[in-house]
């Protein structure tokens, strides 16, 4: 999965860019939303039937290289694969990864 290093807060300083000694994966922010309603936008190359796919449902489980996620619609679950995840919407406002600084 991919990682990003967020700016932080400090008080005095306003925000301030920073590197932070630790990565931050998306697998730990999917994590921390298992429950939450979640729509992906997958493509698929080569792939005559459907090269696009849309899926809207409740994310279940995270793993180094997939997502479970359960149909909305048809109640199935899917594992997706992340190599053919473009990206995705939370329908709702999902949980942080880590706390703003006071």
């Amino acid at each position: 999965m991919y990682w990003y290093q967020h700016p932080f807060h400090t008080a005095s300083e306003g925000w301030v860019s920073q590197r932070r000694e630790e990565r931050v994966y998306t697998e730990d922010l999917l994590n921390r939303n298992i429950g939450k309603l979640i729509t992906f936008y997958l493509t698929y190359e080569n792939n005559r039937e459907w090269n696009a796919k849309v899926l809207t449902g409740e994310l279940r489980e995270v793993g180094r290289d997939f997502v479970l996620v359960r149909d909305q619609k048809t109640g199935k679950d899917h594992i997706l694969m992340n190599i053919n995840i473009d990206y995705y919407v939370f329908e709702k406002q999902p949980a942080r990864l880590v706390e703003p600084r006071q």
